[in-house]
């Protein structure tokens, strides 16, 4: 209990901190309800990875940068995530939005990630926003709506939690 009025506190105080700077960054939000953005995305792999292969699944879109302090906390709880449901229906996309592609590619091979990755390049960029900051994770339920959209660095417990749209 004391935990759950300390987070709240934290969030409270958060929130009235960015009010200014959440103001500015509504126009580059998704709204709740739309779609999958893209058709296809070339991962860091290679492989290409169509949205027609994730009917069914929820996908977790978790957009992240090498440089990113908050990132570097979050990434491994997405990578628990990923880890724990994949077989369950979720589905974990990482956009790296790296200047560099090979950062993107060292940092997730450095820190022993699994969950698919792909970069922000300007083709993709047409299509997948660029959020105005990062950490960001978008949720799309089992039919490709968008039913979750979290700005910042989540706790570890909101992070797993995103298993409850399976």
């Amino acid at each position: 209990m004391h935990f759950k009025s300390r987070r709240n506190l934290i969030q409270s105080g958060a929130l009235i901190a960015c009010l200014p700077s959440l103001a500015f960054s509504q126009p580059n939000s998704p709204e709740f309800g739309s779609t999958i953005p893209w058709s296809q995305v070339k991962l860091l792999n290679d492989e290409v990875l169509k949205s027609s292969q994730l009917k069914g699944q929820v996908l977790v879109i978790y957009f992240w940068a090498s440089w990113c302090p908050f990132c570097a906390q979050q990434s491994p709880e997405i990578e628990k995530l990923f880890v724990k449901h994949q077989s369950k229906g979720l589905y974990v996309l990482g956009v790296s939005v790296d200047k560099d592609l090979s950062a993107a590619k060292i940092y997730l091979q450095k820190n022993r990630y699994n969950f698919p990755s792909t970069w922000l390049d300007p083709q993709l960029q047409s299509e997948l926003k660029k959020p105005t900051g990062v950490p960001v994770v978008m949720v799309y339920d089992k039919s490709g709506l968008l039913v979750q959209y979290e700005k910042g660095q989540m706790f570890a417990e909101d992070v797993q939690a995103l298993s409850r749209w399976i």
